[in-house]
């Protein structure tokens, strides 16, 4: 259980972290273009966001919302544009176009602006992300930040620790479990070998000595009976010699 909340932790940590990048990426390369490079407002692969500071256009956009701006002077009527009017960006509707003229208005106004150029026109608004300056307001705050990156780096210094010891304390039972006990092997060294050979062979030998003194005195057995019955040859009588030297021979 402590392993998945962890994994699942870290990969909010992970996605966390590439969001505040980004961030932090998009707001450095706009204050370079403003205050370095004093451009009127920053653009990103064709594109501008601006934040929404006053309520002219209540009821479409509201104040704290963010609009993303397509950079384009190609627009046309009803279309919400942002324009520069004496120094300003303003964020209104188009309501009509004369000439070379070109008439906005605030959808929460009751008169039009003044006239403007085809040339002040900034975009047309493609996008518009509901309060998210609020939000820009809250994690642009340094101890806010701080906060949650501490709150963060703690948190998975936490769940780290609880896993290795998880780890640590499931994988060592399971080990002792799970090896297996190879079977050793002997090593028997050579005179050792040489005298087990050896007294293998004597203990055949024996057996085979054995074996032949009790054929001898079956032999003879046999024999002895044959003689009392009267029917002893001298090739049996030889061979009863013979089997009596071998029988002292072993004996």
């Amino acid at each position: 259980m402590m392993n998945k909340i962890s994994r699942v932790f870290k990969i909010i940590f992970r996605i966390l972290s590439v969001i505040v990048g980004i961030i932090l990426l998009l707001s450095l390369d706009a204050w370079m273009q403003v205050n370095i490079f004093k451009k009127n407002y920053a653009t990103l692969f064709g594109y501008s966001i601006f934040n929404v500071v006053t309520g002219s256009m209540s009821g479409t956009i509201e104040i704290n919302d963010y609009v993303v701006v397509k950079n384009t002077q190609d627009v046309k009527i009803n279309d919400i544009i942002t324009f520069m009017s004496e120094g300003e960006l303003i964020t209104h509707r188009l309501v009509m176009k004369n000439g070379n003229s070109y008439i906005t208005r605030g959808d929460a106004n009751t008169a039009d602006d003044y006239s403007i150029t085809i040339n002040e026109i900034v975009g047309k608004v493609v996008l518009i992300v509901p309060k998210a300056g609020i939000w820009k307001n809250v994690i642009s705050e340094p101890k806010v930040l701080i906060a949650i990156f501490v709150t963060l780096i703690l948190f998975t210094l936490v769940f780290s620790t609880e896993e290795r010891k998880f780890k640590t304390t499931t994988y060592k039972g399971d080990l002792s479990y799970l090896k297996k006990s190879k079977p050793t092997k002997k090593r028997v060294s050579v005179p050792m070998k040489i005298g087990f050979l050896f007294k293998k062979q004597q203990e055949m030998e024996a057996a085979k000595n054995h074996t032949d003194i009790d054929n001898i005195r079956s032999s003879l057995s046999n024999d002895s009976n044959t003689s009392e019955m009267g029917t002893t040859t001298v090739k049996s009588a030889k061979k009863i010699k013979a089997n009596l030297e071998a029988l002292k021979k072993w004996n």
